[in-house]
């Protein structure tokens, strides 16, 4: 039987703190925050969907993003979705750029206003087309977002509280996986 390989993946930290596949600012951790586990068991996704139409309406907060320490760049912000890979659940390709192993993280800043609003970005990223002025995408090693007020954020499914300012530093080869060989014969 052939040896296994080992196989660096990337990882990135957010305010210190480790994560390997996912990090997040807005909507996504108010999911999470609201979605409580008897309702997790009873309904799997659709809980996390029953919480999420529950913020719709909320209005997005400016942001000021840098990248690799170029200038700031401001948005308007519903959710700003940090990751090592690039498929949500139910296989929504959310970060079409993401490699688990390029020493690279990818972020997209998520901007909707109201039931229309969302229902377009829903569908653009459901089509896999673009949404200019509603979907941003970011590449980098390191990624400095100040908000205009607390916002909750969370790592890897786990809220981890409100925070105004998240500083997302990538860790290229951080975590090694091993994987089976090639088959012989």
């Amino acid at each position: 039987m052939p040896p296994d390989a080992a196989r660096p993946l990337d990882a990135g930290s957010a305010n210190g703190r480790p994560f390997v596949v996912m990090a997040g600012l807005g909507l996504d951790a108010k999911m999470l925050a609201e979605s409580s586990e008897p309702l997790k068991k009873r309904l799997g996704v659709a809980a996390y969907v029953l919480s999420a139409l529950r913020h719709l309406r909320d209005r997005p907060v400016r942001v000021s993003l840098v990248t690799d320490g170029g200038p700031p760049q401001r948005l308007r912000a519903s959710a700003v979705t940090v990751g090592n890979v690039g498929w949500l659940q139910g296989g929504v390709r959310l970060l079409p750029d993401a490699e688990p192993d390029d020493g690279i993280l990818d972020a997209v800043v998520l901007t909707a206003r109201g039931w229309g609003g969302w229902l377009r970005l829903t569908a653009r990223v459901l089509l896999r087309r673009q949404a200019p002025g509603q979907m941003t995408a970011l590449r980098f090693r390191q990624l400095t977002i100040t908000a205009d007020r607390e916002q909750p954020w969370e790592l890897d499914g786990e809220v981890m509280g409100g925070t105004r300012r998240l500083m997302i530093v990538t860790q290229p080869g951080r975590l090694l996986v091993r994987v089976p060989g090639p088959a012989a014969g």
